[in-house]
């Protein structure tokens, strides 16, 4: 599945657009990019959430709980331990693949790719990343939550994920 996801860096409580290839919104992410334990919804284009993420962060390291609506979750860990940052990921046997700070890589699981990110341009006060999802349901609303962490935040060495 082609996706464009959309950060929104206009005024407001949205953070993210989710559209297919065709224009058609999927989803919105939205929260308080300001708030120190954020909470932040994925909601579908009937305004049912869909997913959850719940983000605790300090200095050393961010964590996040990635909630679905069935209840299923998992947690993301960002790390500064690294020179250029890292993501791990309990829950799930998943891996990243290719550069975070130039927002071009994969989710990958045991050799098969789940996610394709990379950017795509700049426009409407919004910055743009092309997404490609072959996964199912529940692991692609995982994958988009992973990807709106990471392109909500700016990795530089030394400080930990947390939108901004």
């Amino acid at each position: 599945m082609e996706l464009l996801l959309k950060q929104c860096t206009l005024p407001g409580n949205v953070l993210f657009l989710v559209q297919e290839s065709s224009g058609r919104l999927l989803y919105r992410l939205y929260g308080n990019p300001h708030s120190l334990g954020g909470v932040f919804a994925l909601l579908d284009d009937n305004g049912q959430e869909k997913a959850r993420i719940l983000r605790l962060g300090t200095t050393e390291v961010g964590v996040y709980e990635l909630r679905l609506y069935q209840g299923e979750k998992m947690r993301v860990v960002c790390q500064k331990a690294t020179r250029k940052g890292g993501i791990l990921f309990q829950g799930k046997n998943w891996h990243i693949r290719g550069s975070l700070e130039n927002r071009s890589f994969d989710i990958v699981e045991k050799g098969n790719v789940l996610m394709i990110h990379e950017p795509c341009w700049q426009g409407e006060g919004m910055f743009s990343y092309g997404i490609t999802l072959d996964a199912a349901e529940n692991d692609g609303l995982f994958c988009l939550c992973t990807a709106m962490i990471v392109d909500a935040t700016g990795l530089l060495p030394g400080r930990c994920m947390v939108p901004v």
